[in-house]
């Protein structure tokens, strides 16, 4: 008798299957083809959706990320989330005897081969618990081999030993290929009706059930198969309703979240490049610690800032926020939709020169090791480097020279000799491997740069130089930056901890606050930017430019006590810019990138306003004026100045004035002697733009320096 049921199976039994014909997952199947029996734990924490689902730091959705082009597949559905109706209906269709049969349904079986004797309409006799086998095992549609079926058969059995009849009916409904590309019922639910399972209508749900014998059934078979289904689990009420559902139908769409890109290269980075927790990827669901406030606006002043500067060849753009303390990820923004050819690439991972951005990190080291004072004189002027392989001669940007400078102002100004001369103190051997302490990778040989690495000739990414930056914040403690919010949790709460994993201690605190009080001092940057550039801001900040070889890229960095920002400007091409510095082209958007911060969650300032003054005086020449020795009076350090346009050229003057000494003076400029008087003052002919002003008695020493602006 039971060969008779095994060869009505073998012949007759149907098998329920549209697209699938791989394994769920090639372990769970190797695992039941040895004959061993997977738990439903085991293949729930196999299930990979086909979209990843990232979630901002509130929890919510804030970019969905297909991983997976053959099929659809979305969460898991728990029983939780599916309707009665629904369970009602597959159980009806599929499998009646669910209940009661222990994985093979002898009777379906024996009824199976009676209709074919009989020359009624066939009639399936593969279980819930078979058809559910045959989507671990991987077994291809319209497989009638005995040796397929018989490995169903088994596998089936040993499932309904260790599993439960719910366990067994869930897995089921997440495996099962309803139509095209949707495996799953939430796919299918989402994908047909627009909703997830838990808002499926009664009539919904059994026409969904109804599509499973043939996903390509027409409208009106559909509509007959769903009414008899409806009336044999009792609802006859429904017919009306999947009629009109029917005829009303119209395919939903936009429902699977792919347009909105609101985040779509942070996600790109963790579901594709595996950027976040292992047990968060695992499930499909990762939440992040982007703020979604942060990220909007962000967006919004990119595309704007972007909008106003297109006419000069400028494309595409990236915002990178991160958090100091913790080291979490605020704003993720690796291009603009803007860009039509080239959104899908992040800018933020992609290596560009860095331009000056690596001066601070050169400084420091220069700093660290007594090497240089904020107020040592370097010469800014044309200068060779004789070298082996030939002379390097840098230029600064439009061929203007100051003269002796402090290292201060040779810092902040971005004065390109100067720099070298401190590289060639520092060597860059020391330079390369500081800078791979810093997280940068990818670095060429120190032999491969050469003395150009003072001027920012590395390929770099702007995730590296912002989250060096933020070292420079955290006085040169160093962690990694971070998308998981546990990890940045942890962070936070152990910040003050010196031996957290992770944490090394890569510039001494001295060099970095060093250096951030030379970056945050317009003084300092007026030489080059002027007092009221967009690197100023109405409260404390540092920041740094960048621009590199024929105005491809333009980069901004800086922080405010709480915050570190970096932006990067230009075009994923590669072609340049057309007149475009990082004052002009990233800065702007950075400043208003820190304005928005500001006014979203005030920082903690680093300085008070009362230290700030202090420090800003502090960074001016401390050398006690001895009586006959000059001192300038006026200008003042800061002074702007703006040429009248009423006053005829050659009668307009600015009058310098000295006190503490009656010997013949010199007065210089820039670096070069412009006169000289045995008079407390000297009137000189304005000239736009940024001055430095000395003044010395003849063969003694160099008075302070004041810098001035005259437009």
């Amino acid at each position: 008798m039971r060969s008779v049921f095994l060869l009505g199976f073998f012949l007759l039994c149907g098998f329920v299957s549209s697209v699938f014909s791989e394994p769920f997952s090639k372990e769970i199947a190797e695992y039941l083809q040895e004959g061993k029996t997977p738990r439903f734990s085991d293949v729930k924490k196999a299930y990979r959706p086909s979209e990843g689902i990232l979630l901002d730091s509130k929890g919510e959705v804030l970019q969905t990320l297909r991983l997976e082009k053959k099929y659809r597949r979305l969460e898991w559905t728990p029983s939780s989330e599916v309707p009665e109706t629904l369970v009602l209906s597959l159980l009806a269709q599929e499998d009646r005897r669910f209940p009661f049969h222990s994985g093979v349904d002898y009777y379906a079986i024996l009824g199976s081969l009676k209709d074919r004797i009989v020359g009624n309409s066939k009639r399936g006799a593969s279980t819930i618990s078979m058809q559910l086998a045959g989507f671990l095992l991987g077994t291809k549609p319209g497989t009638r081999t005995y040796s397929d079926k018989w490995s169903q058969m088994k596998a089936a059995k040993r499932l309904e030993e260790i599993w439960t009849k719910s366990e067994i009916m869930e897995a089921y409904w997440n495996l099962v290929p309803f139509k095209g590309e949707y495996l799953g019922l939430r796919a299918a639910s989402r994908g047909i009706f627009g909703v997830d399972p838990s808002s499926l209508a009664p009539e919904e749900a059994v026409l969904l059930v109804a599509l499973l014998p043939n996903p390509n059934v027409s409208k009106a078979k559909w509509i007959s198969r769903a009414s008899h289904l409806a009336k044999t689990i009792g609802r006859e009420d429904l017919t009306q309703e999947i009629e009109i559902t029917i005829s009303e139908y119209k395919r939903p769409s936009s429902v699977w979240n792919t347009d909105n890109y609101t985040a779509y290269h942070a996600a790109y980075r963790i579901f594709k490049k595996g950027e976040g927790s292992s047990d968060s990827l695992e499930t499909g669901r990762v939440q992040t610690t982007i703020d979604p406030y942060l990220q909007r606006k962000s967006e919004a002043a990119m595309d704007r800032v972007l909008s106003s500067i297109q006419e000069r060849n400028v494309k595409e753009a990236g915002i990178l926020v991160l958090d100091n303390q913790s080291g979490a990820v605020l704003v993720y923004l690796g291009n603009s939709k803007l860009s039509k050819e080239n959104y899908f690439v992040d800018s933020i991972h992609s290596r560009r020169q860095a331009g000056s951005t690596l001066k601070p990190f050169l400084y420091s080291i220069a700093f660290e090791r007594n090497l240089l004072e904020p107020e040592s004189v370097l010469m800014d002027e044309p200068k060779d480097w004789e070298l082996v392989g030939g002379s390097y001669k840098p230029g600064n940007y439009e061929e203007r020279y100051m003269g002796p400078v402090p290292a201060r102002v040779a810092l902040a100004s971005s004065l390109n000799v100067p720099a070298v001369q401190v590289l060639d103190w520092v060597g860059v051997p020391a330079f390369v491997s500081k800078l791979k302490e810093l997280g940068f990778q990818k670095l060429q040989s120190p032999e491969f740069y050469g003395l150009s690495l003072a001027l920012g000739t590395a390929d770099v990414t702007l995730w590296e130089l912002t989250n060096a930056y933020r070292t420079i914040a955290n006085n040169g403690s160093y962690t990694e930056a971070t998308f998981d919010s546990d990890e940045a949790s942890s962070n936070r709460l152990q910040s003050d901890a010196k031996e957290l994993p992770g944490r090394k201690q890569i510039l001494s605190q001295e060099a970095s606050k060093t250096v951030r009080e030379i970056l945050s001092s317009r003084d300092n940057r007026a030489p080059s930017f002027g007092w009221e550039s967009n690197l100023s801001t109405r409260f404390y900040t540092f920041a740094k430019t960048g621009t590199s070889q024929d105005m491809r890229d333009n980069w901004c960095i800086g922080s405010s006590g709480n915050y570190t920002v970096g932006v990067w400007v230009g075009n994923m091409s590669g072609e340049p810019m057309y007149d475009v510095s990082g004052v002009t082209g990233a800065a702007p958007l950075w400043k208003e990138i820190m304005q928005l911060l500001q006014d979203y969650r005030p920082s903690n300032p680093l300085l008070t306003q009362e230290e700030k003054e202090k420090k800003e005086l502090s960074l001016l020449p401390t050398k006690n004026v001895q009586k006959g020795e000059p001192r300038i009076i006026y200008p003042e350090n800061g002074n702007l100045f703006a040429i009248d346009p009423e006053i005829p050229e050659e009668n307009e003057r600015i009058r310098f004035m000295v006190r503490g000494s009656a010997k013949d003076l010199e007065w210089i400029l820039n670096g070069k002697v412009i006169g000289s008087s045995k008079l407390a003052y000297f009137d000189w002919r304005p000239k736009r733009g940024n001055h430095l002003l000395s003044v010395r008695e003849k063969n003694g020493k160099l008075s302070e320096t004041v810098a001035f602006q005259v437009r």
